[in-house]
């Protein structure tokens, strides 16, 4: 089955140019037509594993690399549409958040989406513990806690924030991220995995 790249109705955000996610939205098209292309040479070379060993290995490694990319950007820009909204303090989220980390889990996040070097900050669910893991990812098909669903995922890798905020940039990006989230896309995650 070949993959589709999606479509998100993004508004215009505040902190966060037009032209940097037509750029981000440029790589997730990538990511998609990567995982296709390798998925189709791995067919390919499946017909004679010996004499391919060494291309299959990489392609296979490879191809991980480009469905985390394709996955985590498709929970990336979901969060963006239908305009910024304020986390409900009346909610299971807000109220499982309060539990777990009282007032601290944004200063929290955002830390860890500060934290030196490209990758993510992704915020999972543990259903059979009931509780949040917060985690980071510096290569996207690596360093994830394997089974769980995603809540929250925030992109760190330079391209998300260089052309609005240089390279030194990523802290006043990740507040602008948090100023355009929709925390109702959020909140749904949460809720339909309960």
């Amino acid at each position: 089955m070949e993959y589709q790249e999606k479509k998100f109705d993004i508004p215009e955000l505040d902190g966060i140019s037009k032209k940097s996610v037509e750029e981000h939205l440029g790589l997730y098209s990538g990511y998609v037509k990567n995982f296709n292309a390798i998925s189709e040479k791995l067919i390919e070379y499946a017909a004679d594993t010996e004499k391919n060993a060494h291309a299959l290995s990489e392609l296979i490694r490879r191809r991980s690399f480009e469905f985390g990319g394709m996955r985590l950007h498709e929970h990336y820009f979901t969060q963006f549409e239908g305009g910024a909204k304020e986390l409900r303090p009346e909610g299971a989220l807000a109220k499982q958040l309060q539990k777990e980390y009282l007032e601290y889990f944004l200063p929290y996040f955002k830390s860890i989406g500060n934290m030196r070097g490209p990758g993510w900050a992704i915020l999972y669910w543990d259903p059979e513990a009931k509780q949040f893991l917060a985690g980071f990812t510096g290569e996207q098909h690596q360093g994830h806690f394997v089974t769980l669903p995603i809540i929250l995922a925030l992109d760190v890798w330079e391209h998300a924030y260089i052309l609005d905020y240089g390279a030194a940039g990523k802290g006043k990006y990740i507040d602008a991220f948090f100023k355009n989230l929709n925390w109702s896309v959020i909140e749904k995650r949460f809720e339909e995995i309960q």
